[in-house]
């Protein structure tokens, strides 16, 4: 596992020892920054179930403004403050911001927070019968910015809704097993060339 691009290019991230946390291919993870291109510069991305910090590390290296990681999992926790502090990056910088809950009652904290993100990348487990549900807060509450895109890492077999509240899937890209599916508010411009 490295970062692909921008400031921290080839550097390597640590691992779990354990199979319990699946990190996302080198391959999905360029996919979606080759999609989403000059849009994560100066953006605040939340990394939803981030594991080991892989997906908001990327967007850091990129020149994301400000990253959010927000994961259940003690360890993980611990795992993505080792990939930061191997990187150079202190836990008090304001660019990052841990966040250890569940994922949906982190939705509405964050909410609760007035939080809001131009980019959130939602990677639960995919068994763990997380996305109709977090779907449902992220499309009702001001966590994703009404010009801001939603990337959900899914399943092949996993089908989602095209529709939830307002959110709208707009592309669907497939690899492998993974899928990856955008959603974003109504219609919009900025979302026609991707």
């Amino acid at each position: 596992m490295r970062v692909i691009a921008g400031k921290y290019k080839g550097r390597h991230l640590t691992s779990p020892k354990d199979r319990t946390v699946r990190p996302t291919s080198d391959r999905v993870k360029e996919s979606v920054f080759g999609i989403l291109q000059k849009r994560v510069i100066d953006a605040n991305f939340l990394d939803l179930c981030s594991g080991t910090g892989n997906i908001g590390i990327e967007a850091l290296s990129r020149g994301a403004k400000q990253v959010t990681f927000l994961d259940k999992n003690r360890s993980c926790i611990q795992l993505i403050e080792k990939n930061l502090k191997a990187f150079g990056i202190k836990i008090c910088n304001p660019q990052v911001q841990l966040v250890r809950s569940e994922v949906t009652q982190g939705i509405i904290t964050l909410h609760r927070e007035s939080t809001s993100f131009e980019i959130v990348y939602f990677d639960p487990p995919y068994d763990a019968g997380l996305y109709n549900k977090c779907l449902s807060h992220i499309a009702n509450t001001c966590v994703l910015k009404s010009s801001g895109i939603l990337i959900v890492e899914h399943s092949r077999r996993t089908v989602l809704p095209s529709d939830i509240g307002k959110l709208t899937c707009f592309r669907e890209k497939k690899y492998g097993n993974t899928c990856l599916s955008f959603y974003r508010f109504g219609s919009c411009e900025v979302f026609q060339s991707m």
